[in-house]
């Protein structure tokens, strides 16, 4: 997991094929602007998920990862807290889906808060768990954008 401020983005180049194709992308374009609903950015290689969602407790959510791609998360309108825990899930290898959902210790969960300029970078097979409640807040609508990246060892299949 990478948080960090969107204005300092850009410092992340060279992480990722996808991530640069978005650096430059939002470099050119305001994210706010996209309608609610998937957006092309690079084909199915990156792509925006805007959505109007609303925060959750952690108790009413699950972890969840994707084995093709990253997601890389900002919000719009409002604020949401997110948990995230070191390692990765498991899934089936023959599982054609790229989303898994799954309970996991909250013990070991790091939090953090995005809204405010920030942005958060979920790597593949990395549990997450966004959407949530940020602290000091009561459960509210947020406007957000997942981009989602393809890792660079499927660049090619994509």
């Amino acid at each position: 997991m990478i948080c960090d401020g969107l204005n300092v983005i850009e410092r992340y180049r060279g992480l990722y094929k996808g991530l640069d194709a978005l650096i430059d992308w939002l470099a050119e374009h305001d994210s706010a602007e996209l309608p609610v609903g998937s957006n092309e950015i690079d084909g199915a290689r990156v792509f925006a998920n805007v959505m109007e969602a609303h925060t959750r407790q952690p108790e009413d959510a699950q972890f969840e990862a994707h084995k093709k791609y990253m997601d890389v998360q900002i919000d719009l309108e409002g604020t949401e807290a997110f948990k995230t825990i070191p390692g990765k899930l498991a899934w089936d290898e023959q599982e054609e889906d790229d989303f898994l959902l799954e309970s996991a210790d909250m013990a070991d969960a790091i939090d953090g808060v995005l809204g405010r300029g920030r942005f958060v970078i979920f790597t593949i097979g990395e549990p997450h768990m966004p959407t949530l409640v940020a602290p000091g807040e009561e459960a509210g609508p947020v406007k957000k954008i997942c981009f989602k990246v393809v890792g660079d060892q499927f660049w090619d299949e994509v």
